[in-house]
């Protein structure tokens, strides 16, 4: 059995990034890809000078004098809305700086004027817009690529899109991005208890939570699951699972089938596809079952345990971050320090992760973990949103401490 840390040094020592192929995708298809080159905006934002207010549109140059007299300006019977692409021509004749231009917000400034007089402040009589003190140019107008200038980078290489990061894309005119293609995995869950959700539960009979869990998990962490299966407890059904696996994935992860008793055939079952194991066993809490290895020397194996605490734990500490890594995902990896408001005794030299709720209080980060909590304690999926990790030279925890907190 050896340490987590000797454990992270093992797997971080695998590398398959050479073999991950890139793709280009309509950016309406593209949350929770990554990106695999910088993106430069295709346009400047705003591509036009254009109002910040609903209001009146002036030439400030006729308002540099004023100071107790009054400036009248005739207004336009044109108004200008946004996306009225034919401002321009509308507004080109000469002398139209000598009047005020009714404009809304967004719509393109006519090019003689220069300001906008926002409807509140603006006093008009017999259409006509009475001016008593200079105006500043450029006020209440957003210029022409004043945020996003053409060819900006606005999207850092390695960067996972969320729906703000399309929405950006989208502004600048970028249709498509040049992404990883989601990393192939197979999950494997092994038990004659587990069942699929296409089968109706029966007594002794549970649902593939795990199988459903590492989907999601790995969903939103660049992968796609190319296969999610279930097997029985069956040397030559686990073999025949496997074998496929490995013709369509480039990384594997077990569930349950780990440890050393007479339905663990899931290490034998490795061994007759090509694996040869790097680690077995690790002192943590939970996963102590946990070990890794690698079929034909390319494919990683992750051979979880199955009570569903556990297997998440190992996800969240091991699986995440290795894919992470490959697919160099900017700051996906959120590890913290928060100060612990609770006491804890731990009874062992392992490295514990305990699913904990993180909140912010007058300033400081701190973290809670709940009065039951077990590898197979599965009610607090619904309230952790964290995990601490309690490191192995610790025996007792007293409330103050700082902690390493992985958010999720």
């Amino acid at each position: 059995m050896i340490s987590f840390d000797e454990s992270l040094n093992i797997i971080n020592s695998i590398n398959i990034s050479a073999s991950l192929k890139t793709e280009k995708i309509s950016v309406v298809n593209a949350i929770d890809r990554v990106l695999c080159d910088d993106v430069m905006s295709g346009v400047n934002y705003p591509a036009f000078d254009n109002s910040a207010m609903d209001g009146y549109a002036v030439n400030t140059e006729l308002t540099k004098k004023l100071n107790s007299s009054q400036l009248k300006l005739a207004i336009s019977k044109k108004v200008v809305y946004a996306g009225d692409s034919s401002v321009n021509s509308k507004y080109k004749k000469s002398g139209e700086e000598n009047f005020a231009v009714r404009i809304m917000t967004g719509g393109y400034m006519p090019e003689t004027l220069d300001a906008v007089i926002p409807i509140e402040d603006a006093v008009v009589e017999n259409n006509t817009l009475i001016i008593t003190a200079p105006v500043k140019p450029g006020k209440n107008v957003r210029n022409r690529g004043e945020v996003i200038k053409k060819g900006d980078v606005i999207l850092k290489k390695n960067t996972r899109l969320i729906s703000e990061n399309i929405s950006l894309l989208v502004s600048c005119n970028i249709t498509t991005v040049k992404v990883y293609q989601k990393i192939p995995v197979s999950v494997i869950s092994t038990g004659n208890e587990i069942i699929g959700l296409d089968k109706k539960p029966s007594y002794g009979k549970i649902y593939n939570s795990n199988g459903i869990l590492a989907e999601n998990f790995l969903m939103q962490n660049g992968c796609a699951v190319v296969n999610n299966a279930v097997c029985r407890d069956n040397l030559e059904e686990i073999v025949e699972v496997l074998t496929q696996a490995v013709k369509t994935s480039k990384i594997i992860i077990t569930s349950a089938g780990a440890s050393f008793g007479d339905k663990d055939f899931t290490e034998k079952a490795l061994e007759a596809v090509g694996f040869k194991i790097k680690f077995r066993q690790v002192a943590i809490k939970p996963a102590k079952p946990f070990s890794f290895g690698l079929i034909n020397k390319k494919i990683p194996v992750f051979m979880l345990p199955g009570n569903p605490v556990a297997f998440y734990t190992c996800l969240a500490v091991y699986v995440k971050p290795f894919i992470n890594r490959h697919i160099n995902i900017n700051s996906r990896m959120r590890i913290i320090k928060s100060i612990s408001s609770f006491e804890y005794i731990k009874k062992n030299k392992r490295r514990e992760f305990i699913p904990a709720n993180t909140f912010y209080k007058d300033g400081t980060v701190y973290s809670e973990i709940f009065e039951k909590s077990g590898p197979a304690t599965i009610n607090v999926f619904g309230i952790m949103n964290s995990i601490v990790s309690i490191p192995e030279n610790l025996d007792v925890i007293r409330k103050g401490e700082l902690l390493d907190t992985y958010l999720i």
